[in-house]
């Protein structure tokens, strides 16, 4: 009988604090997720905190410009450095050339997007004049399909990439 009273009470405390963590705390409603900081800075756009798409996570406290490139293993939207584009508006960079290999090496990261070939084609790099849009937890970067970067005006869908705010 004892044994049994042991049991219970071993039981009942086991059980009681994790159903009180279970229940709701009483502190009201959930607080609406707050609209993401991000500046322009000329090309750049900088971003307070870190952003994430997929497996690749990009670091906020910095500023960063936009450039679409193909490799044989698809294509990537690039987060290179501020300032100027180091590619100019509407060049095209083949990057099996010394120049290429320069402005890759230079590129901070590589998000893989869907884009069609006739985007860009494989083993070039150009810049991109992205259209970046905060929203509550999360960014949105949309990544024009038309010719030369430009947005396709209807007869493409240009690329909305939901970025999740850190």
């Amino acid at each position: 009988m004892r044994r049994n009273l042991v049991a219970a009470v071993l039981i009942t405390s086991l059980l009681v604090p994790s159903v009180a963590l279970a229940a709701p705390g009483g502190k009201g409603p959930d607080k609406p997720a707050k609209v993401a900081v991000v500046k322009q800075d000329g090309h750049a756009f900088c971003f307070e905190r870190a952003i994430a798409l997929g497996g690749v996570v990009v670091a906020g406290g910095r500023c960063y410009t936009f450039y679409l490139l193909r490799t044989h293993q698809g294509a990537f939207l690039a987060f290179g450095p501020p300032g100027s584009p180091m590619i100019p508006p509407g060049q095209i960079v083949r990057m099996s050339t010394p120049a290429g290999a320069k402005h890759k090496g230079r590129l901070f990261y590589l998000v893989p997007v869907s884009v069609p070939v006739t985007v860009i084609r494989v083993d070039e790099i150009r810049y991109v004049p992205v259209v970046v849009t905060p929203q509550p937890g999360r960014v949105v970067i949309t990544v024009p399909t038309g010719v030369g970067g430009q947005s396709s005006g209807g007869t493409e869908r240009d690329l909305p990439l939901n970025f999740l705010e850190r």
